[in-house]
């Protein structure tokens, strides 16, 4: 009996394990293929690129974050045994794995056919370099006894930076040596000169902008020119507008030129207000200024002079006065193709009022004399006068006008209405007129104007129209 009694507990034991064991292999067999580690030596990665790049990296900014997917493209699932960045703690790189901080990580599973991204981030300390430089490291992956390689490349470059609305001193002059970062605002005081030298690299932060009171004199070359951007170079940023104000030119401000410049991505390009009999004056000279999330040049009552100049992709106007003021446009060409906006109003408005909800701000005569230019865009109707009082006066010729309700008035002095300038390829900003082009030769002489917006020389006696003259070469 007792035998029999044992007999059958040892039965139900080897019933349990067998039971148990089958459910073991059961288990094993019906794990998904993807979850299966493979340790074959032939499982690689596929990596999205070689190289993850960053742009100019100012050395007190940082950077965006990079990304960087990989794949694993086996039916199997891996273990990466190791990601790391070559330098570990004393690179300028960083890395974030699914949400896990580098710069070294172990024994990372990726489930067959699947991917993960890795999050690479760049922090270039300063050094003594004035010019850019490269900073270089690699992202190393090691998997199953094979190491894959990224490349991991920066531009630093150091820079002279501004902050809680700094003050320029007399005289003060900005060179090309270092990049300058605007943190707030830069105000040059009333009887001060700022002058920023050829080829200086002017970037500003979300709401910085440059106040001026006294002079500002910008002394680009063709070939070196004065740039005022904003901070973030990335490709998404390059010509994003509205990331920083503009250069504002207050009542006091006088004598002000900016030449062979290059502004982008601001709100408004250029802010003139004048006050009483305090009008600040402007001259813009082979310059360009595009991508505005509202106006290139907004002047409320004050002297704007546009020479060999170029302003397009302005959400609302590309030149606009308003409560009066004077307003020389030579050789220009403002051809609003606002590429980044919906825009239905004209490009140029000249008013003798200034209104805000119905209540006068500012009221003067304006002084609207062009000469040689191409005031164009998509609208059909491109142009917008106020009344003129006494004072007030408009004189075009020998230029291209886009405009339906002027056309009695402006039909004459040798100007071309609603006649399209031809430029090579204007929703790219390639302004350049081709050969054919009726705005070729179509100009008239102005004295001490010998040389276009690229500093070709010009005709000196049939000049072409716009601020480009037809390239032959």
């Amino acid at each position: 009996m007792k035998h029999t009694f044992l007999f059958k507990r040892f039965r139900l034991w080897l019933q349990s394990l067998a039971l148990v064991c089958l459910m073991g292999w059961w288990m094993s067999a019906c794990t998904p293929r993807d979850e299966e580690i493979t340790a074959d030596a032939g499982a690689l990665l596929r990596l999205e690129a070689d190289t993850v790049l960053f742009d100019t990296v100012f050395t007190e900014v940082g950077s965006v974050t990079r990304r960087l997917k990989v794949y694993n493209p086996n039916k199997n699932a891996v273990r990466i045994s190791e990601i790391k960045v070559g330098g570990l703690a004393t690179s300028p790189y960083q890395i974030f794995v699914n949400g896990r901080p580098g710069p070294q990580l172990q024994d990372v599973e990726l489930r067959g056919e699947d991917s993960l991204l890795v999050l690479v981030q760049a922090t270039i300390n300063p050094n003594a370099q004035e010019q850019p430089f490269l900073v270089n490291d690699s992202l190393l992956f090691l998997t199953n006894g094979n190491q894959q390689k990224v490349k991991l490349v920066a531009y630093g470059q150091n820079a002279t930076y501004y902050r809680h609305n700094y003050n320029t001193a007399p005289a003060e002059v900005w060179s090309a040596a270092k990049a300058h970062v605007i943190y707030d605002s830069v105000t040059v005081p009333a009887g001060q000169t700022l002058t920023i030298q050829k080829g200086s690299q002017i970037h500003l932060h979300r709401n910085a902008k440059i106040k001026v009171l006294g002079t500002l004199k910008v002394e680009g070359e063709p070939q070196k020119r004065v740039v005022f951007q904003q901070v973030r170079l990335e490709e998404q940023y390059r010509n994003a507008p509205g990331q920083w104000r503009g250069l504002e030119f207050h009542p006091s401000s006088q004598g002000n030129e900016i030449n062979f410049a290059e502004l982008k991505n601001a709100v408004t390009g250029l802010y003139l207000k004048a006050e009483g009999n305090q009008v600040p004056q402007v001259t813009l000279r082979n310059s360009f200024l595009k991508n505005m999330l509202e106006i290139g040049v907004l002047s409320h009552g004050g002297e704007v002079r546009l020479e060999n100049s170029i302003i397009t992709n302005c959400a609302e106007y590309a030149v606009a006065g308003l409560g009066g003021g004077r307003y020389d446009i030579i050789f220009s060409t403002l051809a609003n193709y606002a590429n980044d906006f919906v825009r239905f109003g004209p490009s140029f408005t000249f008013q003798e009022k200034y209104e805000v909800e119905g209540k006068l701000i500012r009221e003067g005569s304006y002084v609207v004399n062009v000469v040689n230019s191409i005031l164009w865009g998509r609208q059909e109707e491109e142009l917008q006068f106020g009344n003129m009082g006494s004072g007030s006066s408009r004189t075009i010729r020998n230029s291209f006008l886009k405009t339906q309700a002027y056309k009695t008035e402006f039909d004459k002095n040798a100007n071309q209405l609603n006649v399209d300038p031809q430029f090579r390829d204007a929703p790219k900003f390639d302004f350049q007129i081709i050969k054919l082009s009726p705005a070729n030769a179509a100009g008239t002489p102005v004295p001490g104007i010998t040389v276009d917006y690229e500093n070709k020389p010009r005709d000196a006696q049939k000049p072409d129209a716009g601020a480009l003259e037809v390239d032959y070469q």
